[in-house]
């Protein structure tokens, strides 16, 4: 199925646009396409007409060039001959706002079977129906919420698809945006009656501008059971984020009402993501941490395991180093030629009090050039993979250059190096230091280990020879 008319629209034609009501979801779509100028849009009502001096028309038929994605916000009633129309009308590509079908029981169901019908016998790709539909800046965004009150993610290589609407837009749009992490495209599939997950996985792994993508999905049902076969080729080069919903009974009797999902066995479901390579985040803030992870390191699976803790606090080392065992990551201990090693290379007056047994504490009396150092020094060893770098911006000798002075060395060396860094506003300098030079940060201690577990778990499924312990 071709998918480029979906997020490579030249010409949108908004159905259901209304002459009276500023507020209804065609003319909020209709208004933000048509100042945004990345597609030509036109506005779609029976009554025909005119809106803000600009042409209304009555069909799409009417539409004075050739449309190439129809969105259509009208009663479900009348979806089906819309898509007439746009069949008609020779349009390649439909998203349907609508709700009030399969998730509706059977009366919708045959309203939605009318509608699939349709497109699969005029070859158009359906969005939805019961959906957001389409995010792709700066091209084209269907969804029908007014911009200045949703947040939009900074352009970037991860692909997020969703099933629910609402849980795209606010929890994973606006958690990438406060993370600083940029999507591609996003796409609510509502209750993909024709473009699910596996079709949606397929055009997002052609993609040259996606080197990861993140799902959303309730239930198991055939599309999602083709999409875990499908994703055994996919995750060999592209990694897959999946968060599961509707795991509870409550769960998924609500994921039934509200998209019409087939709940199915969870630890089925469990299992099968893991023999096809796909990264499951257990919450919300693992879907975050591993999609930002790999926005920075999508090329760097952990075989081994193992990493170094690098903090100026006792306390914190001590902390990640629970959190990571926790995550089946190793902190291996150092040996007493190792120490020595490293002392040599801290500052004298910090040699008699550092701990350097890994984690290693170069307690609050360090500078930048002791974490540049360290660093330096253990990512040079075959057997450490990655490090955690917990970076607290209010000793006095750290200064807001340390971000760029271990992005040197992180590129130097290509491995994975996480960075914590308080989360307040006058620490803001010292963060883009580290993100500005390819080290991704986090303000909490968990996050930084669940970035380097979403590794782990790629070089589990990577090489069978050389999986972590279990």
């Amino acid at each position: 199925m071709d998918l480029s008319p979906v997020f490579s629209p030249h010409r949108v034609a908004v159905v259901g646009v209304s002459l009276s009501n500023p507020f209804h979801p065609a003319n909020i779509i209709y208004n933000k396409n048509y100042y945004a100028d990345g597609c030509e849009v036109f506005a779609v009502n029976p009554k025909g007409g005119e809106l803000e001096r600009r042409p209304v028309y009555r069909s799409i038929r009417d539409v004075p060039a050739k449309v190439d994605m129809a969105v259509i916000a009208v009663k479900a009633m009348y979806v089906g001959e819309v898509a007439r129309e746009c069949a008609a009308a020779g349009v390649r590509s439909m998203v349907v706002i609508s709700g009030g079908f399969a998730e509706m029981g059977a009366e919708g169901q045959a309203l939605q079977d009318e509608l699939v019908r349709v497109c699969e016998v005029n070859d158009i790709a359906l969005i939805g129906p019961n959906c957001f539909g389409v995010f792709a800046p700066p091209v084209v965004d269907t969804f029908f919420l007014p911009p200045e009150r949703t947040v939009v993610p900074k352009k970037g290589d991860i692909a997020v698809a969703s099933q629910s609407g609402a849980f795209l837009v606010d929890q994973i749009m606006t958690n990438f945006h406060e993370a600083g992490i940029g999507i591609s495209v996003g796409v609510s599939m509502g209750n993909k009656a024709m473009v699910d997950e596996d079709a949606l996985m397929r055009h997002f792994a052609s993609r040259e501008d996606t080197k990861s993508m993140c799902f959303y999905i309730e239930g198991l049902d055939q599309g999602v059971r083709r999409f875990i076969e499908s994703a055994r080729d996919v995750t060999r080069y592209k990694p897959v984020v999946v968060y599961v919903g509707g795991k509870s009974e409550r769960g998924k009797a609500a994921a039934q009402s509200h998209t019409a999902a087939l709940a199915g066995n969870q630890e089925m479901m469990e299992g099968a993501l893991r023999q096809s390579g796909i990264l499951e985040a257990k919450t919300e803030s693992e879907v975050t941490s591993f999609c930002k992870i790999l926005s920075f390191y999508h090329h760097r699976p952990l075989s081994k395991c193992t990493i170094a803790v690098i903090s100026s606090s006792g306390g914190h080392g001590v902390l990640a180093s629970d959190l990571a065992e926790e995550a089946e990551l190793i902190v291996p201990g150092f040996s007493v030629e190792r120490q020595d090693e490293l002392r040599e290379l801290i500052d004298p007056g910090i040699r008699d009090i550092a701990a350097l047994g890994n984690p290693v504490d170069l307690t609050g009396s360090s500078a930048d050039k002791d974490f540049e150092r360290v660093l330096d020094y253990l990512l040079g060893h075959d057997d450490i993979e990655a490090a955690l770098m917990l970076t607290l911006p209010y000793t006095p000798m750290m200064t807001s250059f340390v971000g760029t002075r271990l992005g040197k060395v992180v590129k130097k060396h290509d491995k994975p190096v996480v960075a914590y860094v308080p989360d307040l506003a006058k620490y803001g300098m010292v963060l883009e230091g580290f993100e500005l030079n390819g080290i991704p940060v986090v303000h909490s201690i968990e996050t930084g280990v669940q970035m380097l577990k979403a590794l782990r778990m790629l070089g589990l499924y990577a090489d069978s020879g050389k999986r972590c312990p279990r």
